[in-house]
C-alpha cells in the first residue's frame, strides 16, 4: 500500500486527476453499454450514452478530485513523519555519541512506579555493557564508593526534601575494580499536592579532571614560592609553601579564616595593600596596572616576621588566575638600609640634605593639598665652637645627637629635621599661619634652653623661620629663614626671629 501512495505522489497533482477521471469514465462507459443491452438489446443507444458519459466525468472529477486532495496530504504526513523519525535516529545516533565522548550520561527515577532509566553512557562509565541488566537504585548504591554512598543519600534526600536541586562529587567503583569520580546533578519533579514525583539527573565522569588537579596541585607544591589560584575573591588553591608561611595545615583551614590571601597584606606604606584601594575595587587588577618593579607586598608569617614579596599574576581560566609571590626579603632589606644610610645623617640620625633635595617638592605638594603652608625653621647651638674648644669633639659629637633627641620630642611625627651642616638644622612643618611656625619653634627653642646637656650643663639655640610662598623656590624660602637666624644672633642669640614674605 505504501508504494502505490507512494507511486501516486510521484504521478503528481494533476495527471493524477486526468488519469483516474478517464478511468472513472471509461468504466462508466462500459457500464452503461452492458446496461444498455439488458434493457434495450442493443448497445448503442445515444441517450444512455450521453447520460453515461457526463454523470461519471463530473461524479468521478469530483470524488477523484477530493480522494486526491486527501492522498496529498496524507502522503505529505508520512514524508515529514518519515523525516522526522530520520532526524530522531540521527539525534539519537548523535547524543549517544556525544556522551560516550564527553563521558555524561543521564538517569531518570520514576518515584510512583520506582523504576530507573539509565542512558548507554551511564552503562559505560560503570564498565557495563549499555542495557546489559535492569537499572534500580540498589544497583547505582551499590556502584557508589562505599564511603562515599551515606553522603550521597543524605544529599538526595535532603534536596528533595528541600525542594532543590543538588549538585555533587562522589566516586564510583568501576567494574574492573578502579575508583572513578563522577559528578553528579539532579533536580526534581512534583506533583500538585507537593510530593516528588521523578528525579533527573545527569552523571558525568571527571576522573582525568581530578588527575589533572592532582598533577597541577603536584606542580604547585614542588614550587618554593608561595603560589596560590583566586578570582580575586577567593582562594580556590594554594601550595604547601603557603599553609607553611601562615602555619595552617589545609587551604579549608586558612579559607575559613581569611577567604581571601590578600587580607594578609600588612598595611605598610612601603608596600601595596588594601588600604590604597577604593571600596569594592579588585586588588589583582590593582596590581596589574602598576609598574613590575612596585608589584610589591608584605606579609607576616607565622613566627610574626614581615616578609617583601615580589607579586606575578596570569590569567588561568575563566575568572581565574595563577598568582606567585616570590620572597625578595633580602633585597627589600638592602634598599631600605641603602636608603636609609643615603637619606639619614650617620651622626645624628637625623635626615640628610639629599634627602631633603630629593623630597622637598612632594612635602610641598602634599601641603598644598592639605591647604597648608610649608614652613621652615633653620637653627643652630649658641657658641658651639666654644664647646669644641673646651670639651672636645666627642663631647661635641653627644651634645649633637642629644640635640636631635630633644628637638624630636617637641615635634610631630609629620615633621622632618635636616641635618643642614656642622651644628646648624632645618625643620620643615606644616603649618595654617605664621602665629602657629613661631609658636612651634618658640616651644622648641623652651625645650632646648631648659635641657640639661651631660658635660656642657646648658645650651641654648637661636631660631629663623619663614613661612613658603607658593610658587616660591623651597631656596628663596630657606634663604629668607637664614637671614631671619643671622638677625636673631645679632639681637643676642636664643631667640627666635621671623622672616617676612
Amino acid at each position: 500500500m505504501t508504494k502505490f501512495v507512494s507511486l501516486l505522489a510521484r504521478l503528481g497533482f494533476w495527471p493524477y486527476i486526468l488519469l483516474f477521471t478517464l478511468l472513472a469514465i471509461i468504466i462508466s462507459e462500459l457500464l452503461i453499454l452492458a446496461q444498455s443491452y439488458w434493457l434495450t438489446g442493443t448497445y448503442f443507444d445515444r441517450n444512455l450514452l450521453i447520460a453515461g458519459f457526463i454523470t461519471p466525468a463530473v461524479d468521478g472529477f469530483i470524488v477523484i478530485f477530493l480522494t486526491a486532495l486527501m492522498i496529498r496530504h496524507l502522503v505529505t504526513i508520512q514524508n515529514a513523519l518519515n523525516t522526522a523519525k530520520e532526524q530522531l535516529v540521527e539525534y539519537n545516533s548523535l547524543l549517544r555519541e556525544v556522551q560516550d565522548v564527553a563521558h555524561l550520561g543521564f538517569w531518570e527515577l520514576d518515584l510512583k512506579e520506582n523504576s530507573l532509566y539509565w542512558s548507554d553512557a551511564v552503562y559505560r562509565i560503570f564498565g557495563l555493557e549499555p542495557q546489559q541488566s535492569k537499572a534500580t537504585f540498589e544497583t547505582f548504591l551499590s556502584y557508589v564508593h562505599p564511603e562515599d554512598r551515606d553522603m550521597l543519600v543524605r544529599e538526595y534526600e535532603g534536596s528533595i526534601m528541600a525542594c532543590r536541586t543538588y549538585s555533587i562529587v562522589h566516586r564510583i567503583l568501576h567494574k574492573n575494580g578502579a575508583v572513578r569520580y563522577v559528578e553528579e546533578r539532579c533536580r526534581h519533579t512534583y506533583d500538585s499536592e507537593g510530593n516528588a514525583v521523578k528525579s533527573i539527573g545527569t552523571v558525568y565522569d571527571i576522573t582525568e579532571r581530578i588527575a589533572d588537579q592532582y598533577k597541577l596541585q603536584r606542580l604547585f607544591d614542588l614550587q618554593c614560592n608561595i603560589v596560590i589560584q583566586t578570582d580575586g575573591k577567593m582562594l580556590k588553591r594554594a601550595n604547601r609553601s603557603m599553609l607553611h608561611f601562615f602555619g595552617f595545615d589545609s587551604i579549608e583551614q586558612f579559607s575559613e579564616r581569611y577567604p581571601c590571601i590578600c587580607e594578609h597584606f600588612d598595611r605598610n606604606n612601603r608596600f601595596f595593600h588594601l588600604g590604597k584601594l577604593p571600596d569594592d575595587s579588585d586588588w589583582i587588577e590593582a596590581l596589574q596596572a602598576l609598574p613590575t618593579k612596585e608589584r610589591i607586598v608584605s606579609m607576616t608569617d607565622a613566627l610574626q616576621q614581615p616578609h617583601a614579596f615580589n607579586v606575578s599574576i596570569n590569567h588561568f581560566e575563566d575568572d581565574d588566575y595563577i598568582v606567585v609571590f616570590t620572597d625578595i626579603s633580602e633585597t627589600i632589606l638592602e634598599q631600605f638600609s641603602l636608603e636609609q644610610r643615603v637619606s639619614r645623617d650617620h651622626l645624628t640620625g637625623a635626615y640628610s640634605r639629599d634627602f631633603f633635595d630629593t623630597h622637598i617638592d612632594t612635602l610641598i605638594e602634599k601641603a598644598l593639598k592639605r591647604n597648608r603652608a610649608l614652613g621652615v625653621i633653620l637653627f643652630d647651638i649658641d657658641h658651639f665652637k666654644s664647646v669644641d674648644d673646651t670639651f672636645g669633639h666627642d663631647v661635641g659629637d653627644k651634645v649633637l645627637k642629644h640635640l636631635v633627641v630633644t628637638v624630636k620630642y617637641s615635634i610631630r611625627d609629620e615633621d622632618f629635621l635636616f641635618r643642614w651642616g656642622g651644628d646648624e638644622f632645618l625643620l620643615i612643618a606644616e603649618t595654617e599661619s605664621d602665629e602657629n611656625l613661631k609658636r612651634m619653634t618658640e616651644h622648641i627653642r623652651q625645650r632646648v634652653e631648659h635641657e640639661p646637656f651631660t658635660g656642657v650643663k646648658r645650651l641654648t639655640c637661636s631660631f629663623g623661620t619663614a613661612l613658603h610662598v607658593a610658587g616660591e623656590p623651597i631656596e628663596r624660602t630657606v634663604k629668607r629663614a637664614d637671614m631671619a637666624l643671622y638677625k636673631a644672633k645679632e639681637s643676642g642669640r636664643n631667640l627666635v626671629v621671623q622672616s617676612q614674605a
